[in-house]
């Protein structure tokens, strides 16, 4: 059907390259693990680098890749690594595949209105603010008074949530200058 309207797909398959691109990026993610891990003293605070990491790495490589569902894979290979290098729980890398899907339902949504969403900063932040939420909720609100039982106060969780959200926010801006020049360089 999409031939005949002269419509493109929404969904294309993933190329080798891509892949690489995830997994590239994945590293990377992981590499910046111990950036944040120097400051442990600062917990919970040393998880804005986390989160501005994160969702840096995710759009600059959502922005190269120009393809729905790219957040989610980049966050399964950021998991792979993080499962079989660090010793991840299981049970938290599990609830953490799901960083990208909020970011990917919306870019797929953008691309369904017809809109080239890896083009607009505003789509991509947009993207990256829903990947930080998404973040937030799964470690700071949920992984670490839950799973990993850090007690801390109410008010230093609710700080430390809108604190990385906001990073995460960052992260998106800065992702998105950084996957648009990597992409030109690529041309």
């Amino acid at each position: 059907m999409a031939a005949v309207t002269g419509a493109k797909p929404l969904a294309r398959g993933f190329t080798a390259v891509d892949l690489v691109t995830f997994a590239v990026f994945a590293a990377l993610y992981r590499a910046l693990w111990y950036v944040w891990h120097a400051l442990n003293a600062l917990f919970p605070f040393n998880q804005v680098l986390n989160s501005l990491f994160f969702v840096l790495c995710g759009i600059a490589v959502v922005v190269i890749v120009r393809k729905a569902w790219s957040a989610t894979m980049f966050v399964i290979a950021a998991q792979l690594i993080n499962l079989f290098l660090q010793g991840e729980l299981l049970v938290a890398a599990v609830m953490f595949l799901a960083w990208g899907i909020l970011g990917d339902l919306y870019i797929y949504s953008r691309m369904r209105a017809g809109a080239d969403p890896f083009s607009s900063r505003r789509d991509m932040v947009i993207a990256g603010a829903l990947m930080s939420l998404v973040w937030v909720i799964t470690v700071i609100d949920i992984s670490f008074p839950f799973m990993f039982l850090i007690e801390l106060p109410v008010a230093t969780y609710a700080l430390a949530s809108l604190a990385t959200l906001v990073t995460g926010i960052v992260g998106a801006w800065i992702g998105f200058g950084l996957g648009d020049q990597i992409r030109r360089v690529l041309r």
